[in-house]
């Protein structure tokens, strides 16, 4: 089951809730954003993902304090700026992050056009802010805490399972692994035109996949599908067709579990596209079932066992 944390309901059509960064009614203020959470997949462990929006600015969102999560996860800027320490990352570029692991600071996507932020915690127990600093700890310790009951979250430190994060790029190396659609050249050839990069990270057996795929005009980025799970597809630069409806940057589609998808074409200016796929048992049921095949599946079939294996060792 779904839950979008709106302040105004929204109600899914056709099997799908369409958002976007343009209308943020529902959106809630938090530490010089406005943010929509949703909570995916397993009851218990499933991904908590936020979206972040930043008023157009000239100036760098302020840094917060050294910090990490309990949780692996994953970030990525999809409009402007986000910095983590002394690293940066532009447009497309992401970050995945071993759970647990602390980091001297973070912000949100920011920039002149306004910024445009994900961030996945793959395990929902493990999305509790762990401030460095004792005395901010204790201050902000209990809060979260309290966040996480409010939301029916069992909020676990340190997390089950984490760090697990295995990908098709490569290992983290001093516990994070920096990649972009800049370099989806580099990436798997997975169909005519079509390149794509894997991620697992949370729960190891029942955490999210991430997808991210490259497709050059007018090739089928993602095959028409039905998965037992919610997956979430962004785009990040371009554009792709889903039967008549296109999105672009700042849109997101929230897919509800067991519900007949069509296939996503990419516009004229080809497309880069997250998706997030929440549970992945329903991923292999749905590869193994053959309700969802095509080039891209048949690569993420192959590519599922050799990264689930990389989990075990």
């Amino acid at each position: 089951m779904h839950q979008i944390l709106s302040g105004t309901p929204v109600e899914p059509i056709d099997g799908h809730i369409d958002l976007t960064f343009a209308d943020r009614s529902g959106w809630f203020e938090d530490m010089g954003a406005m943010v929509l959470a949703m909570m995916l997949g397993d009851a218990t462990c499933g991904p908590f993902v936020v979206f972040s929006y930043v008023e157009p600015s000239e100036e760098q969102m302020p840094l917060s304090f050294a910090h990490a999560h309990a949780s692996d996860n994953w970030r990525i800027s999809l409009r402007g700026t986000t910095n983590m320490g002394r690293d940066t990352y532009e447009q497309g570029q992401f970050r995945f992050h071993d759970g647990g692991v602390p980091y001297a600071s973070d912000n949100f996507a920011w920039g002149p056009d306004g910024g445009y932020g994900m961030i996945v915690f793959a395990d929902r127990r493990g999305f509790a802010i762990r401030p460095v600093k004792a005395e901010i700890a204790e201050k902000v310790g209990p809060q979260q805490a309290a966040a996480g009951a409010a939301l029916g979250i069992d909020v676990q430190d340190p997390c089950p399972g984490a760090p697990a994060i295995a990908t098709t790029l490569g290992p983290t190396e001093r516990a994070h692994l920096d990649g972009g659609f800049d370099t989806a050249g580099d990436w798997t050839a997975v169909a005519d035109g079509v390149r794509m990069a894997v991620g697992l990270a949370g729960e190891p057996e029942c955490g999210p996949v991430l997808v991210l795929l490259h497709g050059d005009a007018g090739r089928e980025v993602l095959p028409a599908r039905s998965v037992d799970t919610e997956v979430v597809v962004v785009p990040v630069s371009g554009s792709a067709d889903a039967a008549g409806a296109v999105l672009t940057q700042g849109d997101v589609r929230v897919e509800e579990a067991d519900t007949a998808q069509p296939a996503l074409v990419a516009g004229p200016d080809g497309a880069d596209v997250v998706v997030l796929v929440a549970d992945r048992r329903a991923l292999r049921t749905a590869l193994d079932d053959a309700t969802f095949t095509g080039g891209v599946a048949d690569a993420i079939a192959r590519a599922l066992p050799t990264l689930q294996a990389q989990l075990t060792t």
